[in-house]
């Protein structure tokens, strides 16, 4: 797995594998700007820098050669679970956040002008878009 987990010029998030106190020391290294607040709850560590003195693609790359790739999560115990998305289910659900997004959108607007029948049938749209959303991600949901 990638060590860095998310980045925006300015600020990094890393999820190393072991070695936090030498790693910091190291990372503190890498600008005299930098500071790094550890996060234990999560395993990650933040690293803020000036992106004017280390841009953003320096940084990225000097914390992936820092860091030794993270291990993925349940590796070793468990086999790694992989998406089992298909072609057919991901337009599914492309079409069902469309048909959420309208019919949310309709059953509010005929909700304040007092249509009520309306309503009931836009709401039950959003329902059902909302179940095709969710059966495609049940296992998500589930684990």
């Amino acid at each position: 797995m990638n060590p860095v987990a998310a980045s925006i010029p300015g600020r990094m998030r890393l999820r190393p594998a072991t070695g936090l106190p030498e790693l910091i020391k190291h990372l503190l290294a890498l600008d005299a700007s930098c500071r790094v607040e550890p996060h234990p709850r999560s395993g990650s560590l933040l690293l803020f820098y000036d992106p004017a003195r280390l841009p953003q693609p320096a940084a990225e790359a000097a914390a992936r050669r820092l860091l030794p790739p993270a291990a993925a999560p349940g590796e070793g115990s468990k086999a790694l679970r992989q998406r089992h998305y298909t072609r057919a289910s991901l337009k599914l659900n492309r079409y069902a956040k469309y048909g959420m997004l309208a019919g949310l959108g309709a059953s509010l607007v005929y909700a304040a002008t007092g249509s009520t029948r309306a309503h009931i049938w836009t709401g039950a749209l959003f329902i059902a878009c909302l179940g095709a959303h969710m059966a495609v991600h049940r296992r998500r949901l589930t684990a």
